[in-house]
């Protein structure tokens, strides 16, 4: 049974506190291989993934590629994320699982992921938008170019603002 302390925590009987790793983030002593290297292969050839975690839950998560460079993340990064391993064929289980270790449970994984939701969201969008679009303007059309600009707008947004928290995050490590 648990019960109140004097400033309104919840403690179980034995009166010690938790400060185990946050929900389903693996404790850190309990990693099995800290850094993790995948190697990603695209048209663009040969890339390495990085990922540590420290003691206090941060992830650095560095790619070598030009993207990542140049724009603070990359989709290497965000598929690594999302436990996609299509690009890194050389990744077994045992390196897929020590990968999975270190990110799930962080702020990396929980923002990676909406970057990923938000991706593709706006990809749906786009598809949509070049779908349904009219020839011209004509006869009405102007308000369907509108309602579809409008909801590519509203998705354009979003993917900046979860682009925009990647790159701080990944940025900051």
């Amino acid at each position: 049974m648990d019960r109140v302390t004097q400033i309104g925590k919840f403690v179980p009987k034995s009166g010690k506190r938790s400060f185990g790793a946050p929900s389903g983030m693996t404790p850190f002593g309990e990693l099995t291989r800290n850094p993790v290297m995948i190697t990603i292969s695209d048209p663009g050839g040969m890339h390495r993934v990085v990922a540590e975690r420290g003691k206090s839950g941060k992830v650095w998560l560095k790619c070598d590629c030009r993207d990542g460079a140049a724009e603070g993340w990359c989709q290497h990064r965000v598929d690594l994320i999302c436990f996609r391993y299509d690009a890194a064929p050389a990744a077994d289980a045992e390196l897929r699982r020590a990968f999975e270790g270190i990110v799930t449970g962080t702020s990396v994984f929980n923002t990676g992921r909406d970057a990923d939701r938000a991706l593709r969201a706006f990809n749906k969008c786009l598809e949509v938008f070049d779908g349904r679009r009219p020839a011209d303007i004509m006869r009405g059309n102007l308000g369907k170019f509108t309602d579809l600009i409008s909801d590519l707008a509203a998705s354009s947004g979003e993917l900046e603002d979860a682009l925009g928290q990647l790159r701080r995050l990944l940025e900051a490590a």
